[in-house]
């Protein structure tokens, strides 16, 4: 692998690490948002475009956007085996089965971009309306380092491996992997071990509002990557995500506090 390849793959672990970081300072719902958006799938899909293409790039950012759905049928299942058996081993598994069902079914179904977002929308609306909500006020997370640590090596291996296989894998299967819930199993099954089911419902509803991001930054790329090229249509989308997640987390009422 190049020098440049190396830096590409180290984009990603880096604004993940950062994430972590600023969660300590803004609380539960934040370090969930945060690791809502797009800061590993981003960068990813960004690279993909320089290196195979503008239409490469959509196609895997439309089933991307579609997967958006199996990230919220995680987030749901996880928070209600928590809530349930406050065992993070037993949740992982319930939401990473979860997932995979969705996932895969809607990948092999191959939407198109107007069902792509539907099934997003469709997704985390469900997700919203059925997570638990928290019955207490909350505390600021501590994010020890093997958490932090765990996050940075996750997004780590996920970059090398779309980075350096998305020829092999193509669009199609690139765009799955990138929805998969890295973020997603790291800081929800550290929150339940350290804070209990509370502290899950905070971070899985601040997961949701981040993928709002998540969903408006494919959304856009899947749309004008073509149309607009790689670079008007990478920082369209960006300029989307940002906005997604300031008017979300407006009207859905996640503050920034513990």
């Amino acid at each position: 692998m190049t020098l440049e390849s190396l830096l590409r793959v180290a984009l990603a672990p880096l604004a993940v690490g950062l994430a972590s970081l600023a969660a300590r300072r803004w609380g539960h719902a934040v370090s969930g948002y945060l690791g809502g958006m797009p800061l590993i799938g981003g960068p990813i899909t960004f690279f993909l475009a320089q290196d195979y293409g503008a239409q490469f790039a959509a196609q895997s950012a439309s089933v991307t956007l579609a997967a958006v759905a199996g990230q919220a049928m995680y987030l749901l299942a996880f928070a209600r085996f928590a809530r349930w058996r406050r065992r993070w081993i037993l949740a992982l598994a319930a939401g990473w089965a979860v997932f995979a069902m969705v996932s895969v079914a809607i990948a092999l179904s191959a939407p198109g971009l107007i069902a792509a977002s539907g099934l997003a929308v469709a997704g985390l609306a469900t997700a919203w309306i059925s997570l638990p909500r928290p019955r207490a006020a909350g505390e600021l997370p501590a994010v020890p380092s093997v958490e932090l640590y765990l996050r940075i090596a996750a997004a780590f291996v996920l970059a090398f491996a779309i980075v350096t296989g998305a020829r092999v894998l193509g669009p199609v299967w690139s765009g799955l992997l990138l929805s998969l819930p890295v973020t997603g199993s790291i800081v929800p099954p550290f929150t339940l071990a350290l804070y209990g089911p509370d502290a899950v419902a905070r971070v899985t509803r601040g997961f949701v509002v981040g993928l709002t991001a998540f969903s408006s930054f494919f959304l856009v790329v899947a749309a004008s990557a073509v149309t607009l090229g790689t670079g008007p249509s990478f920082a369209l989308a960006v300029l989307a995500a940002l906005s997604a997640v300031s008017i979300s987390s407006r009207l859905l009422k996640i503050k920034l506090a513990p």
